[in-house]
């Protein structure tokens, strides 16, 4: 069965930065193609939210790549069958998790 998947007001946070960055310095096919690659991300991890490997500070998280330029850090609540989304950072940033 599928995960529902819930965005954390961080991560929607660090989209909308990443977001911001992009607008002024990447075209929109170029976004749009962010978006389609962030999509099939999450369509892996309500399918199998275990294939991506865990954080190496904290076991509780994983962290799924997106592209070479970004990544999206969430949590497994089983007992909830929810997915959340913690964070979503670009990978030059210095990392959290």
């Amino acid at each position: 069965m599928a995960l529902k998947i819930e965005w954390t007001s961080q991560a929607v946070k660090g989209f909308n930065k990443v977001l911001d960055y992009l607008e002024a310095k990447w075209t929109a096919r170029e976004i749009l193609n962010l978006e389609n690659n962030i999509q099939q991300v999450i369509n892996q991890i309500k399918n199998n939210p275990e294939q991506f490997p865990k954080s190496s500070r904290k076991t509780s998280l994983h962290k799924a790549i997106v592209d070479k330029n970004n990544y999206l850090v969430y949590r497994i609540n089983k007992e909830a069958n929810i997915v959340e989304i913690i964070n979503f950072r670009g990978t030059k940033r210095k990392p959290k998790h």
